[in-house]
């Protein structure tokens, strides 16, 4: 495994992770000895094939499932944000209130809160979609509200589980320098999961990559492209290629559905 870059933020420690399927009376290893660091304000990408145990992980570390053996640790403790793959707006709140939520259930004060959504619509785009309902949006516009509301609560750490993964391909690329532009404002620690070698070679300092289930870690790669980047311009990299094809040869093409 690669040095972490600076202080450790997040730490995985021989984690393993069983289901036991009563149907069937058998007992299903998803995750085995998966250990890796990630730094502060650093962005790493967890990238493997369908089935592979990496949602598991974020799972895992936002407390939403149990591990069988090892451990998991946030160096500055509290719950990390999450953004899922499908995008958990609430449908009955406008925008704005949907990114708000999380400070109006901390008790916030209006105006704090308010000053703090404002905010974070300039930051995502959304500020002439303040009022808009969820059905009024684009699945793009709605992953930007999902995002915003992870933001919103100013925490340390922020999970992401395939975010892009049901959009188009050009609302995807949009969204990728989109997501760019705002980390290189927040800078916050980010554990990024997508099973797209495109995807992670444009959003990520590091590279993950995990073998078919039983979920493993393979390789850790660093990424060499400088920041800020651009989701084009990198295409015309002779270097992403390259990486493209030695992370394929991990995977092993053909196998499971990196893609």
């Amino acid at each position: 495994m690669n040095e972490p870059a600076g202080p450790i933020e997040i730490e995985v420690r021989r984690l393993t992770k069983a289901f036991y399927e009563p149907k069937d009376d058998r007992t299903t290893i998803a995750l085995r000895d998966i250990s890796f660091t990630v730094a502060r304000g650093e962005f790493v990408c967890l990238l493997g094939p369908s089935g592979c145990g990496k949602t598991t992980v974020l799972r895992i570390l936002a407390g939403l499932e149990q591990q069988l053996e090892g451990e998991t640790h946030l160096a500055r403790g509290g719950l990390p944000a999450m953004v899922f793959q499908e995008a958990s707006v609430l449908p009955w709140l406008s925008v704005a209130d949907n990114i708000g939520f999380p400070l109006s259930i901390k008790g916030v004060p209006r105006a704090a809160r308010e000053a703090r959504v404002r905010e974070l619509l300039e930051l995502t785009g959304l500020t002439e979609f303040a009022t808009a309902l969820p059905h009024q949006l684009s699945g793009g516009m709605k992953q930007r509200t999902s995002v915003a509301r992870a933001l919103s609560d100013d925490r340390d750490v922020l999970l992401m589980d395939e975010p892009f993964g049901a959009l188009d391909e050009q609302t995807r690329l949009v969204l990728q320098q989109e997501l760019l532009r705002i980390w290189e404002k927040t800078r916050k620690t980010v554990l990024f999961i997508t099973h797209s070698v495109d995807e992670a070679l444009t959003l990520a300092d590091r590279v993950l990559v995990m073998s078919a289930r039983p979920g493993r870690i393979v390789a850790d790669l660093p990424i060499p492209f400088e920041r800020p980047r651009n989701v084009v311009d990198l295409r015309r990299d002779k270097r992403f290629w390259d990486l493209t094809y030695e992370v394929w040869s991990l995977l092993g093409a053909g196998h499971g559905e990196a893609a």
